[in-house]
């Protein structure tokens, strides 16, 4: 039996044990949410359900132990969060990971790219029924919003033939851009809203678990942090609103920054033809976990391309 069939808000959040994300998981529960995380630490996740309780008590909050960077752990989170509720408000997807090094996973695929980018695919398409279910759907990509180039190599998407440097993580964020963007376009018309954000530069432990970077990068930026970012509850205000707020609509396909400030959506991220070949790329590597997903499975944006625009937020900047 489920045991979230009922009439209050619900949310899911990814990453959420630590920085961001256990602040955006907070803050959504002091909103009046019942709060599902998913998380890899067991001790953190109980230490975040004690606070969820205190911020929202007489609601059954739930945390998800799981390793995102797995499809098969990825499609697990879907089928438990299914079972617990029939209806999601919103999903807040935060879990991430700094790298310039690329790492391939038991399942033969690059790390960096799973964790960051196509776990958040497959859960979108996956719980998109419980989205739609909802009365006000959000889904939420906390990332880069547009600050990376388009450095994607559809002929080498697991990274078997690239270099270390920054775009091993840049294109997973790039990615983000392109799903966001095609997503909003997909549902438009339905309740669901999709959004990108980018948090600011925050305090947390980014660059102590980044993977690859020079040992004096990993002394100094800490450093740097303290003096200069944002707290993590400080960041987590844009994408909690555009998570909880009944203000935060027409909104799909924004891009928005610290302060709840919109940001210009690149050029780069509303080329039919690249999202179209992320979708049918990304459609390929998780189509042995995709179930009907309500929302159709062929690249609208090429049938888009083909004979009207996609749609062009109001703040477009330049490729």
């Amino acid at each position: 039996m489920r045991t979230g069939a009922v009439s209050g808000r619900v949310a899911l959040v990814t990453g959420g044990t630590d920085g961001i994300g256990r602040a955006v998981a907070v803050q959504l529960a002091r909103g009046g949410d019942r709060v599902l995380i998913v998380g890899r630490s067991r001790e953190r996740g109980a230490q975040l359900l004690t606070a969820l309780r205190e911020a929202r008590p007489g609601v059954d909050h739930a945390f998800i132990a799981a390793d995102l960077s797995l499809l098969s752990e990825t499609a697990r989170v879907a089928e438990e969060v299914t079972r617990c509720t029939d209806r999601l408000d919103a999903v807040v997807c935060c879990a991430g990971i700094l790298s310039t090094i690329p790492e391939w996973t038991a399942e033969g695929l690059e790390r960096t790219f799973v964790l960051n980018y196509l776990s958040r695919y497959l859960l979108a398409r996956r719980l998109l029924p419980a989205l739609t279910a909802a009365p006000s759907g959000r889904l939420v990509f906390v990332s880069n919003a547009g600050k990376y180039g388009d450095t994607l190599d559809f002929g080498d998407l697991q990274h078997r033939r690239g270099k270390p440097g920054l775009h091993v993580s840049g294109r997973t964020q790039f990615a983000n851009d392109l799903l966001a963007t095609e997503l909003a376009d997909r549902l438009r018309g339905t309740r669901v809203e999709v959004t990108c954000v980018f948090p600011g530069v925050v305090n947390t432990g980014v660059f102590r678990n980044a993977r690859g970077l020079p040992w004096v990068v990993r002394v100094i930026a800490p450093l740097l942090q303290r003096m200069v970012a944002l707290s993590p509850e400080a960041a987590a205000e844009t994408p909690v609103f555009l998570a909880q707020d009944p203000e935060a609509v027409e909104t799909g396909g924004c891009f928005y920054g610290p302060g709840r400030r919109p940001r210009p959506v690149p050029e780069r991220a509303l080329r039919p033809a690249r999202r179209g070949q992320l979708w049918a790329a990304s459609e390929e590597l998780v189509g042995a976990y995709l179930v009907d997903a309500g929302v159709p499975r062929g690249p609208a944006s090429v049938a888009v391309a083909s004979s009207t625009p996609a749609r062009t937020p109001s703040h477009v900047a330049g490729a």
